[in-house]
């Protein structure tokens, strides 16, 4: 059973990395396989197709984040630390797995619309309620939470994925203040004075 499990692993992070290099259409279940060193029937033992394959992974790699995220911004630091240290998660879980953020990243928009992943666990619903709930506190003052959480995801989101067309020079985390600041301006964050 380990061995079967290890299999599995092996066969999953390899999807990931060649997700993440070229994309979804580009990569077909026999590549995985061939890469992965194991027989075709071995995927679909575990998946019905490449897309429920690429999809279970996303979910389970997105949610695991987001359950990190969750942490971050539930804690009882102030409403500007959470801000803080959520870019800097995302930024660390760029600059340490690369890989699976960029798949992550780049595969987002390859999925049916009526795929969901749980709104407890997603970035961008988490994002978007920590606004909501800063609006109505007066911390934040900025009149569409969506829209707060739209502009600071991407303020804090195009910079990873300039990094991963090596457009931009890493380490991110090392960028994180100016982004920090950005974000904290665009909502205008009124809690305390922004460091």
């Amino acid at each position: 059973m380990a061995r079967q499990i290890t299999k599995l692993k092996g066969i999953e992070s390899t999807a990931i990395e060649l997700f993440a290099s070229r994309g979804l259409a580009q990569v077909t279940v026999k590549e995985i396989a061939e890469n992965a060193n194991c027989a075709e029937g071995a995927l679909y033992r575990h998946y019905k197709s490449k897309e429920e394959m690429a999809w279970l992974l996303f979910r389970r790699e997105v949610e695991k984040f987001g359950a990190r995220l969750s942490k971050v911004l539930h804690s009882q630091e102030s409403f500007s630390q959470r801000i803080r240290a959520s870019i800097e998660l995302f930024y660390k879980f760029f600059d340490e797995d690369r890989i699976t953020f960029s798949f992550i990243l780049l595969a987002q928009h390859d999925f049916p619309a009526d795929w969901k992943i749980n709104p407890t666990f997603n970035p961008d619903t988490l994002v978007a309620e920590f606004i909501k709930k800063g609006m109505k506190e007066g911390k934040v003052r900025i009149p569409d939470a969506s829209l707060g959480a739209a502009m600071v995801l991407g303020l804090v989101l195009q910079p990873a994925t300039m990094c991963a067309e090596g457009k931009l020079k890493g380490p991110l985390v090392k960028k994180a203040k100016i982004i920090e600041d950005a974000c904290l301006k665009i909502l205008d964050v009124r809690e305390e004075a922004v460091h």
